[in-house]
């Protein structure tokens, strides 16, 4: 696995901080804890949920209890993961909204969303994957490379058939927007023909645009990696699969990756 080298992380941090420092400018004490507070709570409002860890990038700060403010303040509650594995992004607990939270998000927006207040109801068979997720667009919104996002349960509302669904959406300075595929294992046979034939299809140029610029696959395995590179080179065969009378799904038609992907797929090993 890829760890990041001290400096690096250094540098990363001190960019953040940085750009958090710009941002609030001019402001009071008390007025900079109410910014990171509701900074915090729109975004579980637009992921469903956050870990201590991430809010704490997402604000510049570090280890500054922002999460037990939140708790102690009855904007949120703090529930304990099941798993006790020991992994790198694995949260050891994570935050929800509470039904003040969600309020306190929802008179600031112009658009509600459907907000679920069971901690139970988080899938927490994919808590790593979703975090890394959250982690990664926390990191490059913080450090200010991005301008905005869209979380996965945001583009719900927004997916399109045939079109794959992506785990976030990062929406950078230029305009670009960069569809991001955490992938923690691989795709085989007919799963990966769709994940192949529906990431070419966002990316595929029709009426002047495509639905993304780019799309960028980050995995902490250098084997899924390796595959995804094979799937998705010019040439590389790949297939349509559909249902037959009987219900069964089938290989019918073979179509071949085109030449221009090398220049919409960026790979990030972790």
């Amino acid at each position: 696995m890829n760890i990041r080298e001290p400096e690096e992380e250094f540098n990363r941090t001190s960019v953040a901080r940085a750009v958090l420092r710009e941002r609030l400018k001019g402001q009071t004490t008390l007025e900079r804890g109410r910014e990171r507070a509701q900074t915090a709570l729109s975004w579980m409002y637009r992921w469903g949920w956050a870990s201590s860890t991430t809010l704490e990038i997402l604000v510049g700060s570090k280890r500054s209890g922002l999460a037990s403010r939140l708790v102690k303040n009855k904007l949120a509650v703090i529930t304990k993961t099941n798993s006790r594995r020991n992994e790198k992004y694995l949260p050891g607990s994570f935050l929800t909204l509470t039904h003040d939270g969600k309020h306190m998000v929802e008179i600031n927006r112009t658009e509600p969303m459907q907000y679920e207040h069971r901690p139970d109801r988080i899938n927490q068979n994919t808590l790593l994957h979703n975090e890394m997720v959250q982690r990664f667009t926390a990191e490059h919104l913080a450090s200010g490379e991005i301008l905005d996002y869209w979380s996965e349960k945001e583009m719900r509302t927004k997916s399109q058939s045939a079109v794959k669904h992506p785990d976030a959406v990062w929406l950078y300075p230029c305009g670009m927007k960069v569809s991001i595929e955490v992938e923690l294992s691989p795709k085989w046979e007919r799963d990966l023909d769709v994940f192949v034939y529906s990431t070419l299809l966002s990316l595929r140029t029709t009426n002047g645009s495509a639905r993304f610029d780019k799309m960028r696959l980050i995995t902490d395995a250098p084997a899924i990696l390796k595959r995804y590179k094979e799937a998705f080179k010019p040439g590389a065969n790949f297939w349509i699969w559909r249902k037959n009378d009987s219900g069964r799904w089938i290989a019918e038609d073979e179509l071949t990756v085109p030449a221009w992907t090398p220049e919409r797929i960026d790979w990030k090993l972790v």
